[in-house]
C-alpha cells in the first residue's frame, strides 16, 4: 500500500515538474493565451496531478477505514476531517476536485485565468498535499 501511494505520488511530482517548466517559459497571461499548446499542456498535466491527489486520498481513506465519500471533493473533506491535511490544503484542493470535472467532462469552458493562476501561483498547494500525505503514511495503520 505505501508503494502505490510512493508511485502515485511520484506521478504528481512529475506533473508538477512539467507545469513548472511550463511556468518558467510562460511569461505572460496573453503569451499563455496566445498559446493552444500551452493551454493543452497545462490542463491535461494539472488534471492529472488533481487525478493523482484524489487517487491517493481513496487509498489513504480505504486503508484507514474512513467513511466513503460521496464525491471527489469528499475525498478531501474526510482526509481533513481525519487530521491528516490541514484546513489550508483543504481550501485548495477541493476546488480543484472541481476543476478536474471541468478539465475532464467539460461542463463548462475551461477558465484559462484561474489555469493560468495555479499555473503561477499554487502549484506548492499540490506539494503540501504530498507532504502531509507521506507524514500520515508513516503513522499507524501502515
Amino acid at each position: 500500500m505505501i508503494e502505490r501511494i510512493e508511485k502515485k505520488c511520484q506521478a504528481v511530482k512529475d506533473r508538477l515538474s512539467r507545469l513548472r517548466r511550463l511556468s518558467e517559459q510562460t511569461a505572460s497571461y496573453e503569451e499563455y493565451l496566445a498559446s493552444a499548446d500551452a493551454k493543452d499542456i497545462a490542463e491535461r498535466n494539472l488534471q492529472v496531478a488533481v487525478e493523482g491527489c484524489l487517487d491517493i486520498g481513496k487509498i489513504v481513506i480505504s486503508q484507514r477505514k474512513l467513511a466513503e465519500p460521496k464525491d471527489n471533493k469528499g475525498i478531501f473533506t474526510a482526509l481533513a476531517e481525519a487530521g491528516l491535511i490541514g484546513k489550508e490544503s483543504l481550501r485548495f484542493l477541493v476546488p480543484m476536485a472541481g476543476t478536474r470535472n471541468i478539465l475532464v467532462h467539460g461542463y463548462d469552458k475551461v477558465d484559462d485565468a484561474l489555469v493560468y493562476g495555479i499555473l503561477k501561483k499554487r502549484l506548492g498547494d499540490f506539494e503540501k498535499f504530498l507532504v502531509a500525505v507521506k507524514s500520515a503514511i508513516g503513522k499507524p495503520p501502515f
